[in-house]
C-alpha cells in the first residue's frame, strides 16, 4: 500500500470503524473483490472523518473551488466535510437519474464557476466521470477531483487532477466471470444493502 496520510493511522481508523472489510464482495461497479471499503462507517463518526477531510482539503487547496460536488450517496458527506474546510464554499450533490448523474433540488452552477468533485472511494471512477459531465453540462469548470480512498489500481483518466488521502492500488477487483472466489464457492456479500 502506498504510504500517504499517516498510512498506519488511516488503516487503523478504517479497521476501528469497520470501514475496511475482507471477504467476498460485490462492488458498486459490478466487479467482485476480496476487500471492501464501507466508508459510510467512517463518515458516521465526524471525529474520525474530520482528519481525512482536513487532509483532502489541504491537498485540494491549490484548486480553490466555489463549489464542492459529491455524487449521491457515498460522496455527499465527504464533499460536505471538505467544503466545510473553506468558509463560504458551497456544497452540492448529484443524483442518478436515467443512467446519468443530474443536479436536482434547485442546485445551480454558474458558467465558469470553479468546482471540485469529492467521492468517498474510487474504483473505476465511473460515478466521478458522470458528475464531471453533469458539472460541465451546466458550464461549471472542474478544477480537481478528490477521494478519501483510491483503489483504482492507477487506471483513472479524469479530465482534472486527482488527489486521494489513501491510495490502495493493490486491491483486486475482478469481473464476476473471472472471480476466483466465485469459483471457490465463497458466498458473495453486498455490504451496502
Amino acid at each position: 500500500m502506498t504510504q500517504t496520510f499517516e498510512s498506519d493511522r488511516a488503516w487503523t481508523l478504517l479497521r476501528q470503524a469497520r470501514a475496511y472489510l475482507t471477504g467476498h464482495f460485490a462492488l458498486t461497479t459490478g466487479r467482485h473483490s476480496d476487500q471492501f471499503f464501507l466508508l459510510a462507517r467512517l463518515t458516521e463518526r465526524p471525529d474520525w472523518l474530520y482528519p481525512w477531510a482536513k487532509e483532502l482539503a489541504g491537498r485540494l487547496t491549490p484548486y480553490r473551488p466555489a463549489i464542492v460536488v459529491g455524487p449521491a450517496m457515498g460522496g455527499i458527506i465527504p464533499a460536505f466535510a471538505v467544503a466545510a474546510q473553506w468558509p463560504g464554499t458551497r456544497m452540492l450533490f448529484a443524483e442518478k437519474e436515467g443512467g446519468a448523474m443530474r443536479f436536482k433540488r434547485g442546485f445551480q452552477i454558474e458558467p465558469g464557476e470553479p468546482v471540485i468533485v469529492v467521492e468517498d472511494a474510487v474504483t473505476t471512477g465511473g460515478s466521478v466521470a458522470q458528475v464531471i459531465e453533469a458539472v460541465e453540462g451546466l458550464g461549471g469548470q472542474v478544477r480537481a477531483v478528490g477521494a478519501l480512498v483510491d483503489r483504482s489500481q492507477g487506471s483513472l483518466a479524469f479530465s482534472a487532477p486527482f488527489e486521494a488521502v489513501l491510495r490502495a492500488p493493490n486491491i483486486p477487483a475482478w469481473e464476476p466471470h473471472e472471480c476466483p472466489l466465485c469459483r471457490q464457492g465463497v458466498p458473495l456479500t453486498r455490504p451496502k444493502q
